[in-house]
């Protein structure tokens, strides 16, 4: 995965351990600064790592500070961008669960280092709970029409209506945004599909063995959009496949 790093210099420290941690995992680190320790304002770094999850160049970004709360507002100023302040294990999980976060703010000051790391690395591993959760997504990264700015009347437009403004997937406003589908959410598993592209994450929560429980044959039919119907087994052996080493059980509901 391509993730993006910015800090200032109270996180610096923490920022350089953080980058070291995710190559060690595989991952592709684009470091933003500061590269001291030296006082800087935190805004210019923190913009420029936000900018690239934005446009698209990298799929995550973390940024860091002495609390973290100046770095998550500067980074959510850019349309399209859902930065989670997070200072434990929970609030991660439910910063990716049920916010879709593709940004993380960590307060370096305010945590100790192993549980920065922990942070990280349930943020990266845990999917979007999608359900309930998809509609309040794409109220939040709803585009303002140009005529219409905070505090002046406005007709309501449906959400959902704008489809350049709706979020699939993992990332922000993207050009691509209308290739893609999310077809099912479980509580472990998401499997998101496209014209071009099949995504498939599994939260790092799900224990083996375990049940998953699936659509019957009928309610897939009735549930799912024309374009998945009949697609059942082919859709489900690709999930069951990814997800053979968890010994998992699929059972219809």
């Amino acid at each position: 995965m391509k993730i993006s790093i910015g800090s200032d210099h109270a996180g610096y420290h923490y920022k350089e351990m953080i980058k070291e941690f995710l190559t060690k995992k595989g991952h592709e680190v684009h470091d933003f600064g500061t590269h001291s320790d030296q006082s800087v304002d935190y805004p210019p770094f923190i913009r420029a790592a936000a900018l690239a999850v934005q446009k698209g160049e990298c799929e995550r970004g973390i940024v860091l500070g002495g609390s973290g709360n100046g770095e998550a507002m500067a980074a959510n100023r850019l349309k399209g961008i859902r930065c989670a302040l997070c200072w434990n294990r929970e609030t991660a999980l439910l910063a990716r669960g049920h916010n879709d976060a593709n940004m993380l703010s960590i307060g370096a000051r305010m945590i100790s280092s192993d549980m920065a790391l922990e942070i990280v690395d349930v943020w990266l591993n845990t999917p979007f709970d999608g359900g309930r959760h998809i509609k309040r997504i794409q109220q939040i990264d709803e585009i303002v029409r140009e005529k219409e700015r905070p505090g002046q009347d406005a007709k309501d437009k449906p959400f959902g209506e704008d489809k350049s403004a709706i979020v699939r997937g993992d990332g922000p406003l993207r050009q691509d945004a209308e290739k893609y589908d999310l077809l099912i959410t479980f509580r472990y598993i998401k499997y998101i599909e496209g014209k071009d592209s099949i995504e498939f994450q599994a939260d790092p929560g799900l224990k083996a063995p375990t049940v998953i429980h699936v659509p019957s044959p009928k309610r897939w039919d009735s549930e799912f959009p024309e374009w998945a119907r009949n697609r059942r087994d082919e859709i489900l052996g690709r999930i069951k496949e990814k997800t053979m080493h968890m010994k998992t059980e699929f059972r219809d509901y």
